[in-house]
């Protein structure tokens, strides 16, 4: 937990009250004024210093004094941590005397542009019972723009207080989106003695994020969606071929769901039972379920009950799974924070499932990576039933923050790689697909210096339908949707009718993949009156459309056709038997 405040006095001594105003300037450079009174608590005794220890090494310009002058203030840095020492000129004795003093310091990391964003993170405070206020306030300068989220609110007009800085501190973000780009390479290898399809795992659309496929290469065979919304690319690799793909895209990152995503209903039965690493029938698991009944009070109990172990991080780690973790909180990761909450929330009946991926963290400590594989992150998530949409919480960092609000909200800088809810661990995210001897990083994400205008679906479209047919048929063929482009296209119409024939098809699809391609089937019904005649059938998607036309044949005709095709063959083999018999018979 980051401390702001450590004092020197004996417990008892002194009550401490504090005016803490927190200044940005327009490129984040953070000025932090402490005006502090303390109030002797006993008659002999009187402040003679004051500690203050702040976890960050971004610390400078720190000036101090009291009512009789400057102080001159000892500063030390350590493991990442700065302690500042002040040794007052004053010294009030007395029972009530009142010593006042003020600390002023630059934080460079309080404000942070990444990318599109400034954020803002004022950390909380020990729960010391000799401080009697810790009135905090904030400004920040117009050019941020508007905030998207403040967290928690002040309690009092712009004031936040004591109860609400011990409880994890102040986050704020100002901007709408956040946008990444994104480099992958999955190497992909085959060691059987037969061919293998490999689906791999792309970043999806979910409803917080949208992703732009810039570039996939080699292009898949074929895209689909699978139960849990992960994009996956299809590959055949032939025995013992390997070679690499590479994925370019654009991520957006939202705050809040966005309303142009379509989330399938899902089959919340699925979602509440026992996996590896999930064990729902485990009678302390169940016991859990049964006291903590909402996703709130289970995130509350995980972020905790358990204990992040920053020793396991650049070591080999096992996944514990909810079991093991209870056994051993003190050893925790982000993946046992995650499997604990999904157990207990599996076994109380809600629906739970895991994202991995990447997280962008200025602060290894405060917000850790710890998924092995190029440094990903894991996270889990709840179904909300009455919106129909998952809801993605970090309990890890709401720990490791000493509090912070990651339920309410999340924030702009999870990026999900890979949903893992029907099968616990599969499918595996990028970043796992790296062979043992390669040395470089499989994963790059960096803030988009431009950013991707969003375009239309681009789609094509496609018929197969014999170009000839006869009366008093019915004559199947079927409609080729593909969506060339790097966005899914969601809700697409398509709309398809015959002047003859009878094809009329008015139809959704819900979602069509980046390089996916979905077949309708269609069938064509041929009077029996009719004479020879051309036929149209005519396709539209979206934007996309296309015509195909067919020649309609009365039977006879088709008849006639086939029968003199026939007697052109038998005639054919006749002839070829003749001259095979005159050849034997001159031999």
């Amino acid at each position: 937990m980051f401390i702001p405040h450590a004092s020197v006095f004996a417990a008892g001594e002194f009550q401490a009250d504090y005016d803490v105003q927190y200044a940005i300037s327009p490129a984040g450079k953070t000025i932090v004024t402490q005006t502090i009174t303390l109030t002797n608590k006993l008659a002999n005794f009187y402040p003679k210093q004051y500690s203050l220890l702040v976890d960050s090494d971004r610390i400078s310009s720190v000036i101090a004094y009291d009512d009789e002058g400057v102080i001159t203030p000892i500063i030390s840095v350590k493991e990442g941590r700065t302690d500042i020492i002040l040794t007052f000129n004053a010294k009030n004795i007395g029972l009530g005397k009142i010593s006042s003093f003020s600390l002023r310091y630059e934080h460079a990391g309080i404000a942070s542009k990444n990318g599109n964003i400034w954020e803002v993170y004022i950390p909380g405070i020990a729960n010391d019972p000799d401080i009697a206020t810790y009135d905090v306030t904030l400004s920040v300068p117009p050019s941020f723009g508007s905030a998207s989220y403040i967290s928690p609110l002040p309690s009092k007009e712009q004031t936040w207080t004591k109860d609400q800085m011990i409880s994890g501190g102040i986050a704020a973000a100002y901007g709408t989106e956040q946008y990444f780009d994104v480099s992958l390479i999955y190497e992909l290898s085959n060691p059987l003695l037969t061919s293998q399809s490999i689906g791999l795992a792309l970043p999806p659309d979910t409803a917080y994020q949208k992703v732009t496929v810039k570039r996939l290469h080699p292009k898949p065979e074929t895209t689909e969606r699978d139960k849990d919304g992960n994009w996956l690319a299809y590959y055949t690799l032939m025995p013992a071929q390997s070679f690499s793909v590479t994925a370019d895209m654009q991520v957006r990152t939202y705050l809040y769901p966005r309303k142009d995503y379509f989330q399938p209903k899902i089959n919340s039965s699925v979602y509440t039972q026992q996996r590896t690493y999930w064990e729902t029938s485990d009678p302390d698991i169940t016991a859990l379920a049964a006291s903590y009944r909402t996703p709130d009070a289970i995130y509350r109990y995980v972020s905790r009950i358990l204990t992040y172990d920053y020793d396991r991080i650049n070591a080999p780690t096992e996944r514990l799974g909810a079991r093991k973790a209870l056994d051993a909180p003190n050893t925790a990761l982000c993946t046992e924070f995650t499997d604990v909450f999904i157990a207990i929330a599996r076994a109380a009946g809600m629906p739970a499932r895991r994202n991995i991926g990447y997280a962008y963290t200025n602060n290894a400590r405060l917000r850790p990576l710890s998924v092995e594989s190029d440094v990903l992150h894991a996270w889990p998530e709840y179904y909300d039933r009455q919106n129909n949409i998952w809801i993605p919480i970090d309990p890890t960092w709401a720990h490791t923050t000493g509090g912070a609000d990651y339920f309410s909200k999340l924030d702009f800088n999870h990026i999900v790689f890979a949903i893992n809810g029907v099968d616990s661990s599969l499918p595996y995210p990028a970043g796992f697909y790296r062979k043992a001897e390669t040395k470089t990083k499989n994963v790059h994400v960096d803030f988009s210096q431009s950013v991707s205008t969003l375009l239309p679906p681009k789609i094509s479209i496609s018929i197969e339908f014999p170009q000839q047919v006869g009366t008093g048929t019915s004559v199947r063929g079927q409609i080729i949707v593909h969506n060339e482009g790097g966005e899914s296209a969601y809700l697409l119409p398509i709309d398809a009718q015959s002047d003859i024939g009878g094809i009329v098809i008015h139809e959704i699809i819900d979602e069509l993949l980046p390089y996916a391609t979905q077949k309708i089937p269609i069938t064509a019904h041929i009077p029996q009156s009719l004479n020879k005649k051309t036929g149209t059938i005519h396709v539209q998607a979206y934007e996309a459309s296309v015509s195909t036309s067919f020649t309609v044949q009365p039977m006879y005709i088709l008849y006639g056709i086939v029968i003199a095709i026939a007697c052109i063959i038998l005639l054919l083999s006749v002839h070829l038997l003749r001259l095979l018999w005159k050849r034997l018979h001159k031999k």
